[in-house]
């Protein structure tokens, strides 16, 4: 059994979470240029999921749900559950190809999130040297398979990449801000 201690962790899985400011799903918009179709254009990203979703259907030639995940601009649970949806019908879907380029992409989406809200930025800072997790009892992929509550006690944790990515984050923040540019 693996020894954990609550002190060694941050904890998030929703946006209502005390932490919930590290979700994918939570309103913090942040705008980027980004070329659909052969032109580069400045887009508002509503949340870090609908950069994910838009960027999962661009690395598959999706145009189509790319654009429809663009002009998703709400953030409530049942808009943010309709933009995962979005990336569940991308064409041409390969899921080796999406293993090789997913946690870029997440860890892209975190870091123009981040950079671009200073509050969201102290807080991340603010969580030091702690292990990211996303406590989500659904998910072993993105997250660790288990709730808070479970997982101290738990071993058998999923990858938890999200979490991962959010430490990666941190570091690049802290890189930046002793080399004087945050």
């Amino acid at each position: 059994m693996v020894k954990r201690s609550p002190e060694d962790y941050v904890f998030f899985w929703t946006t209502n979470h005390v932490n919930g400011w590290a979700s994918q799903w939570y309103p913090a918009s942040f705008t980027v240029v980004v070329t659909v179709g052969g032109s580069a254009k400045e887009v508002t990203f509503p949340s870090t999921e609908h950069w994910m979703m838009f960027q999962k259907a661009l690395l598959f030639d999706d145009e189509a749900i790319a654009r429809e995940v663009m002009a998703s601009n709400g953030t409530s649970k049942a808009d943010m559950a309709y933009v995962k949806s979005l990336g569940r019908k991308v064409k041409n879907f390969d899921d080796e190809t999406w293993k090789l380029h997913r946690e870029r992409i997440v860890f892209e989406g975190n870091l123009h999130k981040f950079r671009q809200h200073a509050e969201l930025r102290s807080k991340l800072l603010a969580t030091g040297k702690k292990e990211i997790v996303e406590a989500s009892p659904r998910d072993k992929i993105w997250g660790i398979g288990y709730s808070e509550q479970a997982a101290i006690s738990k071993s058998g944790w999923g990858l938890n990449l999200l979490g991962k990515a959010l430490v990666q984050v941190r570091e690049a923040l802290e890189k930046e801000d002793a080399a004087g540019r945050g």
